[in-house]
């Protein structure tokens, strides 16, 4: 199916932050800063380690919510990766550095997953080991396991934890958990726990930048932007860092099918009325983003480049896929909105780290790039702007960004 095609490059901009917050986290222009690295991205040379690596310690998830991104691989791969193999990787990935330029290396490092990340009993040691080695880690996670990893949460830069509510009516809805179970209740004190916790140990979690601290994670769905305000209110009560708005988007595996997400013309007004309301909680402590400069006017894709290069900027590490093959091997994806697609593993089953170095930058790789139709196979691409910059600004220099 050939994704549709829409001219209207113009989102909600006047609706995603503050004109005196331009400089936030979700602001893609920050991609800017890595002119230098991806200058180095072509057939023929070596190609830089990722500045940022997403690593998936498991794909096993205590929740199944309605939009969720990473079911095709959450039903195919019910995996985690092993101790051992986390702690190779943290000792690895910091490791990881261009043998030309030093200054080429992985910088951060996103727990993430296609399941809940903290349902590993080792991502907390993970985590506290990659601090140790020098590389800043984010994590996002649901929250329910949030109150068994204070300690190593606390020394991140940010944890965003995804609750998509304002209510538990909703947040029970959308999670498709029991009702009778207050997650809901549970994952707002947990929240609040880690941010005294944090506060407390003087970690860096409690820094005072814009893009440090706890995030109140919001993917808009059809039923719940009416809830926008109300959870930025309750975000700022519970002391987080900022909220940050999304709108959900279709999977690479539902494109094309009924389960498409799609928002109506009433549903963008509902959510331009919440988001105006939610920007007054704005201030000097506390952030209100409406992420949607990704989507054009309507929420639906908008993925201005034509090929993927985004491919060699970042990469996902996720659990096996057959663990019979090693139970302490690895799979490195190269695509987060794709996981599970077979068509973006670089390397399958791998239990040596250093294989990663060796098929980063290999015709392999090259192949799998030249292979990404973007305008039929890609959903709603997280690296759109990736692709946006280093086409126009490094491939076209449409800027002329040598001339500041």
């Amino acid at each position: 199916m050939l994704m549709k095609k829409d001219n209207n490059t113009e989102s909600l901009k006047s609706r995603e932050w503050k004109a005196n917050k331009k400089w936030n986290p979700f602001n893609s222009y920050k991609l800017l800063a890595h002119v230098e690295t991806w200058k180095h991205i072509g057939r023929g040379k070596e190609i830089p380690p990722p500045v940022l690596i997403t690593v998936d310690p498991t794909n096993v998830c205590n929740f199944n919510c309605i939009w969720c991104n990473a079911e095709y691989i959450r039903s195919k791969r019910k995996h985690e990766i092993s101790r051992k193999s986390l702690m190779a990787l943290a000792d690895f990935l910091p490791r990881w550095k261009s043998p030309l330029n030093k200054d080429h290396k992985v910088e951060a490092i996103c727990v993430a997953g296609g399941g809940e990340p903290l349902m590993n009993d080792a991502t907390p040691d993970f985590i506290e080991k990659v601090i140790y080695n020098g590389i800043d880690v984010g994590v996002v996670s649901n929250g329910t396991r949030v109150h068994e990893c204070l300690r190593a949460l606390a020394q991140c830069t940010w944890v965003g934890v995804s609750i998509d509510a304002g209510s538990a009516d909703t947040f029970n809805k959308l999670k498709r958990v029991p009702s009778r179970k207050d997650y809901f209740n549970r994952v707002i004190e947990n929240i609040v726990m880690l941010v005294d916790h944090a506060r407390k140990a003087e970690g860096k979690l409690a820094s005072g930048r814009p893009g440090y601290g706890v995030s109140y994670k919001f993917l808009l769905y059809k039923e719940n932007i009416g809830e926008v305000y109300k959870a930025a209110k309750l975000a700022k009560e519970i002391g987080c860092k900022n909220i940050h708005f999304r709108p959900a988007g279709t999977s690479w595996d539902k494109m094309g099918t009924d389960k498409a997400v799609v928002f109506s013309k009433e549903d963008i007004q509902l959510f331009d009325e919440q988001i105006e309301m939610a920007l007054e909680l704005d201030d000097a402590n506390f952030g209100v983003y409406g992420v949607t400069h990704k989507f054009n006017s309507q929420f639906e894709v908008l993925n201005n480049f034509s090929k993927c290069y985004s491919i060699f900027m970042t990469a996902v590490i996720m659990p096996p896929k057959n663990v019979g093959a090693h139970r302490d091997s690895f799979v490195m994806g190269l695509c987060c909105d794709r996981r599970g697609d077979e068509k973006l593993e670089l390397g399958v089953d791998l239990v040596d780290t250093e294989d990663i170095r060796k098929l980063w930058g290999s015709n392999y790789h090259w192949e799998l790039h030249d292979s990404i139709l973007v305008d039929i196979e890609c959903p709603r691409c997280t690296y759109q702007p990736h692709n946006e910059i280093y086409e126009q600004v490094i491939l076209n220099d449409s800027m002329t960004y040598k001339f500041i």
